[in-house]
């Protein structure tokens, strides 16, 4: 069985094309087409989301805010075709239900995209994300430990959920990302220690499950992944408590080869700042290399922003805020171009 639900057609404007006193200068962008430009979503105290766009030139747009929605959890987005698609569970009515947004590539809104039905004995979820990967727009959640996955077809319609494999693992938490020719589905074990890929090809079947450990010491833990395909190879990072103290840790699945150790955003930039609450990342093209853009926000409500060059270099940190405008930055994600 399938399920569609319609569309509303109100579109709004929600966000202005201004830039923070300590961005560059530069002419505004009137929309976010660009595969340079990277949106960035975040949760901005109750009942309001914020939205901003940093440009391929290294400027910001203002923050723009979406209010009326409450309780907002599970927050993920991702671009396809230049448009952002935003999702979230909400508690704005009873019971909780899945939102999904649109922003156009003129910079106009859909507060009412179509969402797929929960799957069967699923009320709400506190693990989704949206990828888009194999030119097709989908979700992943969590039921009882097993990813499920439902895809946008071409005619409007969702799949039914179908389970992502595990190889006999429960599963935490989740990441997805994509490129033209697959879908990959990253799992945080329950143990919090164990990171596993699993990659959707060719006539939609699965493969991979190569794991590596979160962190070679023994005594972290994971409590939040993010996933961004970047070029060849799948980038994960993760929210990763060491020692009493939540850091940015980072590693890369080389094509079809083995794992990077997952290594401490700390000792990579000058100065890390802030004590991390919730990251993510995208890929962004660069010349003829992708780069790798992050960002994470703090227990105090910052926002931290940086870029891993093609060669493993990274860019010293930047305050987002400084640049876009206060927000209480909660909850946050980050949607870049698909190869």
């Amino acid at each position: 069985m399938k399920t569609k639900l319609c569309v509303a057609a109100a579109l709004v404007a929600a966000t202005t094309p201004a830039f923070g006193a300590t961005a560059q200068a530069a002419t505004a962008h009137p929309n976010a087409a660009n595969p340079q430009d990277v949106q960035i979503v975040t949760t901005d105290g109750a009942g309001s989301l914020a939205h901003t766009i940093r440009h391929g030139d290294g400027t910001w747009q203002n923050f723009g805010r979406i209010d009326g929605r409450n309780g907002i959890t599970a927050l993920t987005s991702t671009l396809v075709n230049g448009e952002e698609n935003i999702f979230f569970e909400e508690s704005s009515g009873v019971p909780p239900h899945l939102t999904h947004l649109i922003r156009h590539a003129d910079g106009t809104w859909n507060l009412n995209g179509t969402v797929p039905a929960w799957p069967d004995g699923v009320s709400s979820t506190g693990s989704l994300v949206a990828t888009t990967g194999q030119g097709r727009l989908s979700l992943v959640l969590l039921k009882d430990g097993v990813p499920q996955l439902s895809t946008l077809g071409s005619d409007g319609v969702w799949s039914e959920w179908s389970a992502v494999p595990t190889g006999g693992h429960w599963v935490h938490q989740i990441a997805a990302t994509g490129d033209r020719d697959t879908t990959t589905v990253v799992e945080l074990d329950m143990d919090s220690q164990t990171v596993t890929s699993f990659v959707r090809g060719a006539g939609d079947t699965w493969s991979g499950g190569s794991s590596t450990p979160a962190n070679p010491n023994p005594n972290a833990y994971a409590v939040e992944i993010t996933a961004a395909q970047v070029g060849p190879d799948l980038q994960v990072a993760a929210i990763e408590w060491v020692g009493g103290w939540p850091s940015v840790f980072h590693s890369v699945q080389h094509g079809n080869a083995g794992w990077d150790p997952f290594r401490d955003l700390t000792g990579a930039v000058p100065v890390f700042k802030g004590e991390p609450l919730h990251v993510a990342i995208a890929a962004s093209p660069a010349g003829f290399t992708d780069e790798l853009q992050l960002v994470y926000t703090t227990a105090t409500g910052g926002m931290y922003h940086t870029i891993r060059h093609s060669n493993g270099a990274w860019q010293p940190l930047g305050d987002v805020e400084g640049a876009a405008g206060h927000v209480a930055a909660g909850a946050v994600s980050i949607a870049g171009h698909t190869s």
